[in-house]
């Protein structure tokens, strides 16, 4: 603004001399030819749509337990690093014990009466060789038989359920991640499906968004995607996965972008999904002039500059989109 005050004032100083000595006034630089001046221009911009989604670790898991029992140690916090295989949650097991005791009694007398049933079967086959026995006992001999073998295998069912169940006591880490969450403490009752602990892993992220299904219906595995998180993080991120068809209750599709490894999860982010190519008015960065909430332009015509606010989009690189209050062929002042 100051090199169009001096243009003017060095204008006006020409003309004052020209006429003392009869010469023709000098024409005013036009205010384009100064350097810190722009013609607004409209470009061929990626159109785009914003979507909101989340960050989420690639894999997440809520453990819980097939068990009703009593909560006996959390050895694990929030923030707490697993391995594989480490345990995160001990069950009681004083029912358990009962259970195996009275399953291995089962078995010890349906293994008896297994064996006896086979005694008495091998006892009428003599019997009715020697045609002491009519063949119904015979059968019924063997019946027996089928009845007791049954009787021992629902018995060893039983055992193994309840060794089963003992595994179930021990609640081991299913990959290595960090715990998010625990809802649990030594004491509680444990219920089967009720969420105890909740890990993450480390490493890929991932930023879901549910997108229209005409806007999925464009989109490709690989396909860069910028994304901006609440917290001031961006990245060009690439399409990871897209689901096969719409969930019937949001009609919306879902689809996983690759996100930077070190980006938080629970981070609300916006993906800016590619819809097509369009005309866009940008200006640089620095011609963006900003009154707290405000943004605006100074905006030159002739020798008058004036501020204009402005409404902006997306700034990608240097520049910065304005999606209202300029027009392309206007001068700026930067």
């Amino acid at each position: 603004m100051r090199n169009i005050i001096l243009l003017s004032l060095a204008a006006l100083a020409a003309v004052g001399c020209g006429g003392a000595s009869g010469a023709q006034p000098a024409p005013e630089a036009p205010p384009a030819a100064d350097p810190s001046t722009f013609t607004v221009t409209a470009d061929t911009s990626l159109a785009t749509v914003a979507v909101e989604g989340t960050v989420e670790a690639r894999h997440r898991a809520e453990i819980s337990t097939r068990l009703m029992a009593r909560v006996t140690d959390v050895p694990v916090e929030i923030g707490t690093r697993v391995r594989t295989g480490q345990t995160l949650i001990r069950l009681g097991v004083d029912d358990i014990a009962v259970n195996r005791a009275k399953a291995e009694a089962a078995v010890t007398v349906a293994r008896a009466a297994r064996d006896e049933a086979l005694r008495q079967a091998s006892r009428m086959d003599t019997l009715y060789a020697q045609d002491v026995v009519a063949q119904v006992q015979r059968d019924q001999a063997r019946l027996g038989i089928t009845q007791a073998e049954s009787q021992l295998a629902m018995a060893e069912a039983s055992l193994r359920e309840v060794g089963t169940a003992a595994e179930y006591a021990r609640i081991p880490a299913p990959f290595d991640g960090i715990v998010v969450r625990r809802t649990v403490d030594p004491g509680d009752l444990a219920a089967p499906g009720q969420p105890l602990l909740t890990i993450e892993s480390g490493g890929a992220r991932d930023v879901v968004v549910a997108v229209p299904p005409e806007t999925a219906a464009g989109l490709a595995e690989g396909a860069s995607v910028a994304v901006a998180t609440r917290d001031g993080r961006e990245a060009a991120t690439t399409v990871r996965a897209i689901a096969g068809g719409a969930d019937p209750d949001t009609r919306t599709v879902e689809v996983r972008l690759a996100a930077p490894s070190d980006w938080p999860t629970g981070v609300s982010a916006t993906a800016f999904i590619p819809t097509g190519m369009r005309l866009a008015v940008t200006v640089p960065v620095t011609a963006i002039v900003r009154r707290g909430q405000l943004t605006g332009v100074r905006v030159v015509n002739g020798d008058v500059v004036t501020l204009r606010w402005v409404r902006l989009g997306r700034t990608v690189g240097e520049r910065v989109e304005v999606l209202s209050g300029l027009e392309a062929g206007e001068l700026v002042a930067s």
